[in-house]
């Protein structure tokens, strides 16, 4: 905790050339919140979380239309399997299971629904965003999560 902090550049030139694509960034946060938890600068007890969107710097006139598939979430059957599991082991009914027969698998997708989105050329990492009636621009949704410590 006591070390001191290398340059920024240096970080940013050891990711590039060594740890790029690895699963070290992840240990290393961990390590770094165990470390935090141990020394009792995290209070869990009370958690705040915010989200924003921040513009990015991407040309509005310079997008790419292109064909996306909507596709449910992957785990959504280990998730109803988990909460059933948990509601009946405090006595609850599972839940009704929905009725998907009113909505038939539509085109070559089968249950994956089409939409047309929005790239940027510039940069295609950044979203679509309506802000507001009439103004669209790129941006990027930035959440942040803090204790009551800030």
């Amino acid at each position: 905790m006591m070390d001191k902090v290398p340059h920024f550049s240096t970080f940013g030139k050891n990711y590039t050339r060594r740890f790029k694509d690895t699963g070290l960034f992840e240990q290393i946060f961990s390590h770094i919140l165990q470390e935090c938890y141990k020394f009792k600068l995290i209070d869990p007890s009370e958690v705040f979380v915010d989200s924003t969107h921040v513009k990015a710097r991407a040309n509005n006139k310079k997008m790419q239309k292109r064909i996306a598939q909507e596709e449910a979430l992957f785990f959504e059957d280990l998730l109803k399997k988990e909460i059933n599991e948990d509601r009946e082991a405090h006595g609850k009914r599972p839940l009704k299971e929905k009725d998907d027969d009113s909505n038939p698998p539509s085109g070559p997708s089968g249950g994956k629904e089409e939409k047309t989105i929005k790239t940027s050329t510039s940069d295609p990492e950044s979203g679509w965003f309506h802000k507001g009636e009439h103004k669209s621009v790129f941006a990027y949704a930035v959440q942040t999560a803090c204790d009551k410590n800030g």
